[in-house]
């Protein structure tokens, strides 16, 4: 009498999925990969736009506040020293 293993049964379902199956699932997931990977660049795309605009107008502001702060200072110094805006 042959006695089969107890994990048999667990192998034996398994053994039923047909060879020619396998490629494709593997094809499915390789492709769906792809898919999510362009939607998720898609979707940071935007985002890294986003940051870049708020990088340059950030230097933008510094270089412009430092740029009014200076023409004020010089309107001040201009008004100090011309002659017709002194009494």
């Amino acid at each position: 009498m042959v006695t089969r293993p107890p994990h048999a049964t667990v192998i034996k379902p398994l053994a039923r999925l047909r060879p020619q199956a396998n490629p494709l699932v593997l094809a499915c997931t390789a492709v769906g990969a792809l898919v999510l990977a362009g939607i998720a660049a898609l979707t940071l795309l935007p985002v890294m736009v986003m940051a870049g605009v708020l990088l340059v107008w950030a230097a933008l502001a510094v270089v412009l506040g430092g740029a009014g702060i200076e023409a004020m200072a010089a309107l001040e110094r201009w008004l100090e020293t011309d002659p017709r805006f002194q009494r």
